[in-house]
Protein backbone atom coordinates (compact mmCIF):
# COMPACT_ATOMS: atom_id res chain seq x y z
CA UNK A 1 0.00 0.00 0.00
CA UNK A 2 2.56 2.22 0.75
CA UNK A 3 4.35 1.68 -2.24
CA UNK A 4 1.68 2.16 -4.73
CA UNK A 5 0.96 5.45 -2.53
CA UNK A 6 4.31 6.71 -3.26
CA UNK A 7 3.71 6.04 -6.77
CA UNK A 8 0.34 8.02 -6.69
CA UNK A 9 2.06 10.79 -4.96
CA UNK A 10 5.53 11.14 -7.63
CA UNK A 11 2.79 11.00 -10.29
CA UNK A 12 0.86 14.00 -9.31
CA UNK A 13 4.20 15.86 -8.44
CA UNK A 14 5.49 15.14 -12.20
CA UNK A 15 5.94 18.59 -14.12
CA UNK A 16 3.09 18.98 -16.45
CA UNK A 17 3.19 19.41 -19.99
CA UNK A 18 1.67 22.72 -21.67
CA UNK A 19 0.56 21.43 -24.40
CA UNK A 20 -1.15 24.59 -25.81
CA UNK A 21 1.77 26.67 -25.84
CA UNK A 22 3.91 23.72 -27.82
CA UNK A 23 1.41 24.71 -30.69
CA UNK A 24 2.77 26.47 -33.46
CA UNK A 25 1.65 30.27 -34.22
CA UNK A 26 -0.40 29.65 -36.87
CA UNK A 27 -2.44 27.21 -35.30
CA UNK A 28 -3.09 29.56 -32.02
CA UNK A 29 -3.71 32.18 -34.82
CA UNK A 30 -6.31 30.32 -35.78
CA UNK A 31 -7.83 29.24 -32.59
CA UNK A 32 -8.02 33.00 -31.15
CA UNK A 33 -10.05 33.64 -34.62
CA UNK A 34 -12.80 32.29 -32.99
CA UNK A 35 -12.65 34.22 -29.96
CA UNK A 36 -13.59 37.92 -29.47
CA UNK A 37 -10.08 40.12 -28.88
CA UNK A 38 -11.20 41.50 -25.82
CA UNK A 39 -10.86 37.55 -24.73
CA UNK A 40 -7.70 36.95 -27.46
CA UNK A 41 -5.76 40.43 -25.88
CA UNK A 42 -6.14 38.78 -22.34
CA UNK A 43 -4.18 35.76 -23.71
CA UNK A 44 -0.86 37.89 -23.56
CA UNK A 45 -0.48 37.49 -19.52
CA UNK A 46 -0.38 33.32 -20.22
CA UNK A 47 3.41 33.60 -20.83
CA UNK A 48 6.49 35.92 -22.53
CA UNK A 49 5.48 33.77 -26.02
CA UNK A 50 1.71 34.89 -25.66
CA UNK A 51 2.45 38.94 -25.17
CA UNK A 52 2.73 39.51 -28.57
CA UNK A 53 0.49 36.71 -29.72
CA UNK A 54 -2.71 38.69 -30.94
CA UNK A 55 -0.77 41.36 -32.32
CA UNK A 56 -0.34 39.13 -35.11
CA UNK A 57 -4.37 37.64 -35.56
CA UNK A 58 -5.50 37.54 -39.15
CA UNK A 59 -9.13 37.69 -37.74
CA UNK A 60 -9.91 40.20 -35.23
CA UNK A 61 -13.73 40.52 -33.98
CA UNK A 62 -14.69 43.15 -31.61
CA UNK A 63 -18.35 43.28 -29.99
CA UNK A 64 -19.84 45.78 -27.84
CA UNK A 65 -21.70 43.01 -26.21
CA UNK A 66 -18.87 42.07 -24.38
CA UNK A 67 -18.22 45.77 -22.57
CA UNK A 68 -20.36 47.20 -19.88
CA UNK A 69 -19.33 51.08 -21.51
CA UNK A 70 -19.43 52.21 -24.81
CA UNK A 71 -16.23 54.36 -24.25
CA UNK A 72 -14.51 51.44 -23.16
CA UNK A 73 -15.44 49.17 -26.48
CA UNK A 74 -13.98 53.07 -28.47
CA UNK A 75 -10.94 52.98 -26.37
CA UNK A 76 -10.38 48.91 -27.55
CA UNK A 77 -10.58 49.31 -31.00
CA UNK A 78 -8.38 52.05 -30.61
CA UNK A 79 -5.87 50.18 -28.77
CA UNK A 80 -6.12 46.69 -31.20
CA UNK A 81 -5.81 48.86 -34.20
CA UNK A 82 -2.64 50.78 -33.15
CA UNK A 83 -0.71 47.14 -31.97
CA UNK A 84 -2.06 45.25 -34.51
CA UNK A 85 0.97 44.48 -36.83
CA UNK A 86 1.01 45.56 -40.16
CA UNK A 87 -0.43 43.25 -43.27
CA UNK A 88 -1.74 40.62 -40.55
CA UNK A 89 -5.57 41.14 -40.39
CA UNK A 90 -7.09 39.32 -43.31
CA UNK A 91 -11.07 40.04 -41.57
CA UNK A 92 -11.63 42.49 -39.48
CA UNK A 93 -15.37 42.10 -37.61
CA UNK A 94 -16.84 45.48 -35.62
CA UNK A 95 -20.43 44.91 -34.40
CA UNK A 96 -21.76 48.28 -31.96
CA UNK A 97 -25.26 47.09 -30.66
CA UNK A 98 -26.39 50.44 -28.92
CA UNK A 99 -25.52 54.15 -29.51
CA UNK A 100 -23.57 55.37 -32.07
CA UNK A 101 -19.69 55.77 -32.77
CA UNK A 102 -17.85 58.67 -33.46
CA UNK A 103 -17.11 59.64 -37.02
CA UNK A 104 -13.33 59.77 -36.49
CA UNK A 105 -13.31 56.44 -34.97
CA UNK A 106 -15.40 54.86 -37.93
CA UNK A 107 -12.43 57.21 -40.38
CA UNK A 108 -9.89 55.19 -38.19
CA UNK A 109 -11.30 51.75 -38.59
CA UNK A 110 -11.46 52.10 -42.67
CA UNK A 111 -8.34 53.78 -42.99
CA UNK A 112 -7.22 50.59 -41.24
CA UNK A 113 -8.78 48.48 -43.44
CA UNK A 114 -7.04 50.52 -46.30
CA UNK A 115 -3.61 49.97 -44.73
CA UNK A 116 -3.21 46.48 -43.90
CA UNK A 117 -5.08 45.51 -47.44
CA UNK A 118 -8.05 43.85 -45.04
CA UNK A 119 -9.35 41.17 -47.55
CA UNK A 120 -12.82 40.83 -45.51
CA UNK A 121 -15.06 43.80 -43.65
CA UNK A 122 -18.17 43.30 -41.46
CA UNK A 123 -19.02 46.58 -40.28
CA UNK A 124 -22.38 46.65 -38.05
CA UNK A 125 -23.05 50.18 -36.56
CA UNK A 126 -25.88 51.30 -35.30
CA UNK A 127 -26.49 55.40 -36.58
CA UNK A 128 -23.52 55.40 -38.30
CA UNK A 129 -22.86 58.94 -39.57
CA UNK A 130 -20.36 60.52 -41.78
CA UNK A 131 -18.77 59.88 -44.82
CA UNK A 132 -18.72 56.16 -45.83
CA UNK A 133 -17.72 56.49 -49.26
CA UNK A 134 -14.26 56.00 -48.18
CA UNK A 135 -15.03 52.46 -47.70
CA UNK A 136 -15.09 51.64 -51.29
CA UNK A 137 -11.61 52.76 -52.16
CA UNK A 138 -10.26 49.37 -50.21
CA UNK A 139 -9.15 47.99 -52.88
CA UNK A 140 -7.65 44.61 -51.09
CA UNK A 141 -11.58 43.76 -50.42
CA UNK A 142 -12.86 40.50 -51.30
CA UNK A 143 -15.86 40.36 -49.20
CA UNK A 144 -17.70 43.38 -47.93
CA UNK A 145 -20.56 43.62 -45.50
CA UNK A 146 -22.25 46.69 -44.37
CA UNK A 147 -25.05 46.83 -41.57
CA UNK A 148 -25.23 50.57 -40.62
CA UNK A 149 -28.87 51.75 -40.16
CA UNK A 150 -27.99 55.24 -41.57
CA UNK A 151 -28.00 57.25 -44.83
CA UNK A 152 -25.15 56.46 -47.28
CA UNK A 153 -24.54 58.48 -50.98
CA UNK A 154 -23.50 56.08 -53.18
CA UNK A 155 -20.46 56.95 -55.82
CA UNK A 156 -21.07 56.60 -59.39
CA UNK A 157 -19.71 53.15 -59.04
CA UNK A 158 -18.12 50.55 -56.62
CA UNK A 159 -14.69 50.33 -58.28
CA UNK A 160 -13.29 47.75 -56.28
CA UNK A 161 -11.42 45.02 -58.40
CA UNK A 162 -11.14 42.10 -56.15
CA UNK A 163 -14.56 42.33 -54.35
CA UNK A 164 -16.30 38.74 -54.56
CA UNK A 165 -19.13 39.16 -52.10
CA UNK A 166 -21.00 42.55 -51.10
CA UNK A 167 -23.78 42.25 -48.48
CA UNK A 168 -25.86 45.56 -47.51
CA UNK A 169 -27.78 45.84 -44.97
CA UNK A 170 -30.24 48.49 -43.57
CA UNK A 171 -28.76 50.97 -45.29
CA UNK A 172 -30.63 53.70 -46.65
CA UNK A 173 -28.87 54.63 -50.16
CA UNK A 174 -29.21 57.47 -52.46
CA UNK A 175 -27.87 57.72 -55.95
CA UNK A 176 -27.49 61.48 -57.82
CA UNK A 177 -27.24 59.71 -61.28
CA UNK A 178 -30.47 58.91 -63.79
CA UNK A 179 -29.08 55.66 -64.60
CA UNK A 180 -27.66 54.27 -61.56
CA UNK A 181 -25.12 51.36 -62.40
CA UNK A 182 -23.08 51.09 -58.66
CA UNK A 183 -21.77 47.26 -59.92
CA UNK A 184 -20.22 47.40 -63.26
CA UNK A 185 -16.72 47.95 -61.77
CA UNK A 186 -16.58 44.93 -60.18
CA UNK A 187 -15.80 42.56 -62.49
CA UNK A 188 -15.13 40.07 -60.33
CA UNK A 189 -18.22 40.35 -57.75
CA UNK A 190 -20.23 37.07 -57.43
CA UNK A 191 -22.55 37.13 -54.55
CA UNK A 192 -24.86 40.39 -53.97
CA UNK A 193 -27.01 40.70 -51.22
CA UNK A 194 -29.58 43.72 -50.69
CA UNK A 195 -31.19 43.54 -47.67
CA UNK A 196 -34.19 46.22 -45.69
CA UNK A 197 -32.39 48.46 -48.05
CA UNK A 198 -34.22 51.81 -48.88
CA UNK A 199 -32.90 53.26 -52.36
CA UNK A 200 -33.57 56.17 -53.76
CA UNK A 201 -33.34 56.19 -57.83
CA UNK A 202 -34.28 58.98 -60.46
CA UNK A 203 -35.24 56.43 -63.31
CA UNK A 204 -33.03 52.92 -63.59
CA UNK A 205 -31.33 50.68 -60.83
CA UNK A 206 -28.70 48.37 -63.03
CA UNK A 207 -27.33 45.67 -61.98
CA UNK A 208 -24.70 45.03 -64.14
CA UNK A 209 -22.02 42.75 -62.98
CA UNK A 210 -20.63 39.85 -65.27
CA UNK A 211 -19.66 37.49 -63.12
CA UNK A 212 -22.58 37.49 -60.61
CA UNK A 213 -23.65 34.08 -59.61
CA UNK A 214 -26.08 34.75 -56.62
CA UNK A 215 -28.17 37.82 -56.50
CA UNK A 216 -30.75 38.33 -53.28
CA UNK A 217 -33.01 41.23 -53.26
CA UNK A 218 -35.11 40.81 -49.72
CA UNK A 219 -37.91 43.54 -48.29
CA UNK A 220 -35.84 46.22 -50.14
CA UNK A 221 -37.98 49.37 -50.89
CA UNK A 222 -37.26 51.18 -53.97
CA UNK A 223 -38.54 54.56 -54.65
CA UNK A 224 -38.68 57.01 -57.90
CA UNK A 225 -37.18 60.77 -56.99
CA UNK A 226 -39.23 63.22 -59.20
CA UNK A 227 -37.18 66.46 -58.05
CA UNK A 228 -33.39 66.84 -56.86
CA UNK A 229 -34.68 68.28 -53.92
CA UNK A 230 -37.85 66.36 -53.27
CA UNK A 231 -38.17 62.16 -53.47
CA UNK A 232 -41.53 61.37 -54.14
CA UNK A 233 -41.79 58.19 -51.57
CA UNK A 234 -45.55 57.80 -52.09
CA UNK A 235 -44.82 57.66 -55.84
CA UNK A 236 -47.47 55.21 -57.63
CA UNK A 237 -44.99 55.03 -60.88
CA UNK A 238 -43.19 51.57 -60.35
CA UNK A 239 -39.42 51.64 -60.31
CA UNK A 240 -37.01 49.67 -62.71
CA UNK A 241 -34.36 46.94 -61.68
CA UNK A 242 -32.39 46.18 -64.88
CA UNK A 243 -30.77 43.07 -64.30
CA UNK A 244 -27.52 42.00 -66.55
CA UNK A 245 -25.69 39.10 -65.34
CA UNK A 246 -24.63 36.37 -67.77
CA UNK A 247 -23.42 34.00 -65.16
CA UNK A 248 -26.35 34.24 -62.72
CA UNK A 249 -27.64 30.79 -61.21
CA UNK A 250 -29.23 32.44 -58.33
CA UNK A 251 -31.98 34.99 -57.82
CA UNK A 252 -33.87 35.38 -54.57
CA UNK A 253 -36.44 38.43 -54.22
CA UNK A 254 -38.48 39.27 -51.23
CA UNK A 255 -40.77 42.23 -52.17
CA UNK A 256 -43.11 44.40 -50.64
CA UNK A 257 -44.61 46.57 -53.52
CA UNK A 258 -44.47 45.53 -57.52
CA UNK A 259 -40.95 46.03 -59.41
CA UNK A 260 -40.13 46.33 -62.84
CA UNK A 261 -37.58 44.05 -63.06
CA UNK A 262 -35.78 43.23 -66.39
CA UNK A 263 -33.21 40.34 -67.07
CA UNK A 264 -31.20 40.46 -70.05
CA UNK A 265 -29.39 37.62 -71.29
CA UNK A 266 -28.80 34.99 -68.19
CA UNK A 267 -29.22 31.36 -69.64
CA UNK A 268 -27.92 29.58 -66.48
CA UNK A 269 -30.59 30.97 -64.31
CA UNK A 270 -31.43 27.77 -62.23
CA UNK A 271 -32.47 28.63 -58.46
CA UNK A 272 -35.33 31.20 -58.59
CA UNK A 273 -37.19 31.72 -54.83
CA UNK A 274 -39.71 34.86 -55.37
CA UNK A 275 -41.80 35.87 -51.84
CA UNK A 276 -44.99 38.69 -51.78
CA UNK A 277 -46.30 39.72 -48.05
CA UNK A 278 -48.91 42.47 -49.20
CA UNK A 279 -50.62 43.40 -52.18
CA UNK A 280 -50.85 46.63 -53.77
CA UNK A 281 -53.58 49.12 -53.60
CA UNK A 282 -57.40 47.25 -54.92
CA UNK A 283 -57.11 49.62 -57.91
CA UNK A 284 -53.67 49.10 -59.13
CA UNK A 285 -53.80 45.29 -58.45
CA UNK A 286 -54.78 44.60 -62.71
CA UNK A 287 -51.56 47.00 -62.97
CA UNK A 288 -49.40 44.77 -60.25
CA UNK A 289 -50.83 41.77 -62.12
CA UNK A 290 -49.11 42.41 -65.52
CA UNK A 291 -45.88 43.59 -63.99
CA UNK A 292 -45.78 40.22 -61.88
CA UNK A 293 -46.41 37.89 -65.06
CA UNK A 294 -43.61 39.89 -66.50
CA UNK A 295 -41.38 39.42 -64.23
CA UNK A 296 -41.68 35.37 -64.46
CA UNK A 297 -40.97 35.86 -68.20
CA UNK A 298 -38.27 37.38 -67.49
CA UNK A 299 -36.99 34.48 -64.92
CA UNK A 300 -37.98 31.83 -67.93
CA UNK A 301 -35.06 29.97 -67.78
CA UNK A 302 -35.31 28.80 -63.96
CA UNK A 303 -35.13 25.18 -63.24
CA UNK A 304 -35.93 25.05 -60.09
CA UNK A 305 -39.05 27.94 -58.50
CA UNK A 306 -39.77 28.68 -55.18
CA UNK A 307 -43.01 31.04 -54.22
CA UNK A 308 -44.69 32.27 -51.32
CA UNK A 309 -48.08 31.52 -50.30
CA UNK A 310 -49.01 35.18 -51.00
CA UNK A 311 -47.48 35.49 -54.51
CA UNK A 312 -49.96 31.89 -54.87
CA UNK A 313 -52.99 33.85 -53.26
CA UNK A 314 -52.17 37.13 -55.79
CA UNK A 315 -52.16 35.02 -58.90
CA UNK A 316 -55.47 32.82 -58.24
CA UNK A 317 -57.45 36.12 -57.39
CA UNK A 318 -56.77 36.63 -60.82
CA UNK A 319 -57.14 33.10 -62.39
CA UNK A 320 -59.76 34.61 -65.32
CA UNK A 321 -56.69 36.84 -66.50
CA UNK A 322 -54.05 33.75 -65.84
CA UNK A 323 -55.98 31.32 -68.77
CA UNK A 324 -54.85 34.53 -71.42
CA UNK A 325 -51.22 34.24 -70.53
CA UNK A 326 -48.87 32.33 -72.04
CA UNK A 327 -46.63 29.82 -69.86
CA UNK A 328 -43.50 31.58 -68.73
CA UNK A 329 -41.01 28.76 -67.64
CA UNK A 330 -40.13 26.36 -69.99
CA UNK A 331 -37.50 24.00 -68.33
CA UNK A 332 -38.93 23.87 -64.97
CA UNK A 333 -38.06 20.79 -63.22
CA UNK A 334 -38.86 21.72 -59.42
CA UNK A 335 -42.01 23.54 -57.53
CA UNK A 336 -42.32 24.13 -53.73
CA UNK A 337 -44.88 26.82 -52.47
CA UNK A 338 -43.92 27.44 -48.96
CA UNK A 339 -45.59 29.97 -46.12
CA UNK A 340 -42.74 30.86 -43.82
CA UNK A 341 -40.75 27.90 -43.71
CA UNK A 342 -43.01 25.40 -44.08
CA UNK A 343 -44.22 23.71 -47.47
CA UNK A 344 -47.02 23.79 -48.91
CA UNK A 345 -49.24 21.76 -50.91
CA UNK A 346 -52.16 23.06 -52.02
CA UNK A 347 -52.19 25.03 -54.84
CA UNK A 348 -55.00 26.09 -57.00
CA UNK A 349 -55.55 24.23 -60.34
CA UNK A 350 -55.35 27.06 -62.41
CA UNK A 351 -52.10 28.67 -60.69
CA UNK A 352 -50.38 25.38 -61.13
CA UNK A 353 -51.40 24.54 -64.53
CA UNK A 354 -49.84 28.03 -65.36
CA UNK A 355 -46.49 27.69 -63.57
CA UNK A 356 -45.80 24.28 -64.65
CA UNK A 357 -47.58 23.58 -68.13
CA UNK A 358 -44.93 25.21 -70.17
CA UNK A 359 -42.32 22.87 -68.86
CA UNK A 360 -40.95 19.75 -70.39
CA UNK A 361 -41.59 17.53 -66.89
CA UNK A 362 -45.09 19.63 -66.88
CA UNK A 363 -46.65 15.49 -66.05
CA UNK A 364 -44.21 14.65 -63.33
CA UNK A 365 -45.12 17.89 -61.83
CA UNK A 366 -48.69 17.84 -61.69
CA UNK A 367 -48.41 14.29 -60.22
CA UNK A 368 -47.03 15.77 -57.09
CA UNK A 369 -50.27 17.84 -56.00
CA UNK A 370 -52.45 15.40 -57.57
CA UNK A 371 -53.23 13.62 -54.52
CA UNK A 372 -54.84 16.56 -52.80
CA UNK A 373 -56.43 18.15 -55.96
CA UNK A 374 -60.10 17.45 -55.53
CA UNK A 375 -59.65 19.31 -51.85
CA UNK A 376 -58.10 21.96 -53.44
CA UNK A 377 -61.09 22.42 -55.60
CA UNK A 378 -63.37 22.18 -52.73
CA UNK A 379 -61.75 23.94 -49.97
CA UNK A 380 -60.13 27.62 -49.68
CA UNK A 381 -56.62 28.03 -49.60
CA UNK A 382 -55.35 28.38 -45.65
CA UNK A 383 -53.81 32.07 -44.68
Amino acid sequence: MDEKYTKKIKWHEQPQMDRLSDLPDCLIHHILSFMDAKYAVQTCILSKRWVRIWTQLQVVKIDSKFFNRVVNFRNFICQVLDRCETSSVITLRICLHKKNLAWSLIDKIISFAVSHSVQELDLSLKNATGDMQSVFRCQSLRVLRLDLICHLTLPNSISLASLKTLILCKVNLKSENHCFDLFSSCLDLQNLVLDRVFLTIWDIFNISAPALVNLTISNSFFYVAKDANIMNYASTEYPKVVITAPRLTSFSFTQYKPVSLSMDNSPLLENVNLSMFNHDLPYAQDRSFMFLIDMLRQLGNARSLTVSLGLVKFLSHHSRLLEEQPFPFSKLESLKVVKGRQSRKKIPPSVLKFLVQGSPMAEELLARFQKRKRRMCKQPMDD
